[in-house]
């Protein structure tokens, strides 16, 4: 660190170059003030030197100019990376804020809709998940899908595999047939006999999967598509029932019995309602089952949206850098850096006076004795130099961040 002073020719008026000098102050002055007689100018400007630091006691310890070059370039260092963790802070903060606002959209939209079905609701009632409905729903549905996997089961084998002998044996035995579920050793008759019977249900259980998607198509000929697959499956039904009623009639008129005709038949009408009108309801049940767990749905996805923001919002405030602490050693080390006098400056001076009015002991030089004390009590009360350790920094050198 290079500075400059007045220095005089003769010991009177040069300007002259030096770096930080360490010494043994007393000495020194006693030295100075030699060369120049206790020139009271030269002691101020020896004065100036000591509060800046350029001339300290030999014990003095402070930064060379090599560390304080290294702590520059740290300085620079973190400076860059606090520029850029304040953009990256400002980046996240900006996905906070534009996060925390779709919370509060999303949290509105909630609070409407739960005022608008508290103050109208049978308005809202078609819009409005209902736990008592949908339970009730799936209950029914549970059983109907048994009842229906087993009819179509039992219609399939008497349809398609049990021939008229067998039937014929079982009502001369007393053994009632055509009715519309086996019973249980009929059932695993049946199904020992093709176990790809346990496919057939799930072909009805299709056409009624079928008739949701239907019904929730926004297409023109939607009534159409519908009528069609009802139309469908009643025609598969209605050859299951005659299929089941020609094998019976047919076993009937072996054993001596009369032929009925289909029309004539009441258990050829139950056969076939009681496998297509369920199949119906079955279908209708699964559709509003379905309707009221999408309403269920749309609220519970507007939660775990909100659940999922609140996750991000967090995670985002974890990526913030903590650049209070960045700034905070950044100050530090300009203060390190700047600081151009860390000592007991009050008794640096001291020492130093000491030493220069030593040599101006003599009673000729009294004069110029009393002008330094004059000059240094001046000094001291000006500067507010007090006794103990200090800092002293000049803004002009501060590094800008």
């Amino acid at each position: 660190m290079k500075k400059t002073t007045a220095k005089p020719t003769d010991e009177t008026n040069t300007q002259i170059s030096f770096t930080v000098e360490r010494t043994n102050l007393h000495d020194f002055g006693y030295t100075r003030a030699g060369n120049v007689q206790g020139d009271p100018a030269v002691y101020g400007s020896y004065l100036e030197r000591l509060m800046n630091g350029d001339l300290v006691d030999q014990k003095h310890k402070g930064l060379t100019e090599q560390e304080k070059a290294e702590k520059r370039k740290k300085i620079e260092e973190l400076s860059k990376f606090l520029d850029e963790s304040r953009k990256e802070n400002a980046r996240h903060e900006k996905e906070i804020e534009s996060k925390k606002k779709q919370i509060e959209e999303y949290r509105s939209e909630l609070l409407k809709g739960r005022t608008d079905r508290a103050e109208k609701p049978a308005e809202h009632e078609r819009e409005t998940f209902s736990p008592l409905k949908f339970s009730i729903n799936l209950f029914i549905l549970i059983f109907l899908t048994g009842y229906l996997f087993f009819f179509y089961v039992s219609a399939a084998y008497k349809a398609l595999f049990q021939d008229t002998d067998t039937i014929a044996l079982s009502m001369s035995q007393g053994i009632g047939s055509g009715t519309i579920l086996p019973n249980p050793a009929e059932l695993a008759e049946a199904l020992q006999f093709n176990f790809m019977l346990l496919l057939v249900p799930f072909v009805f259980y299709a056409f009624g999967w079928a008739f949701h998607i239907l019904l929730d198509m926004r297409h023109r000929a939607k009534i159409v598509f519908i009528g069609l697959l009802v139309t469908l499956t009643f025609i598969v039904d209605l050859l299951l029932a005659m299929r089941i009623h020609e094998t019976t009639e047919f076993a009937r008129w072996m054993i001596g019995g009369e032929k009925m005709a289909w029309y004539q038949s009441t258990t050829f009408f139950i056969i076939l309602f009681f496998g297509f009108l369920v199949y119906v309801l079955w279908s209708i049940l699964l559709d509003t089952l379905i309707r009221e767990w999408n309403k269920y749905q749309s609220t519970l996805n507007l939660k775990k949206i909100i659940r999922h923001l609140r996750q991000d919002i967090k995670l985002l405030e974890q990526k913030i850098m903590p650049v209070e602490l960045v700034q905070k050693e950044i100050d530090m080390l300009i203060d390190q850096v700047n600081t151009f006098f860390e000592g007991n400056l009050k008794a640096y001076i001291d020492q130093f006076t000491t030493g220069w009015i030593s040599y101006l002991a003599p009673e000729s030089m009294k004069d110029t004795k009393n002008k330094c004390l004059a000059i240094k009590e001046d000094f001291i009360s000006s500067n507010h130099i007090l006794p103990g350790v200090v800092k002293v920094m000049k803004p002009i050198k501060m590094i800008k961040i």
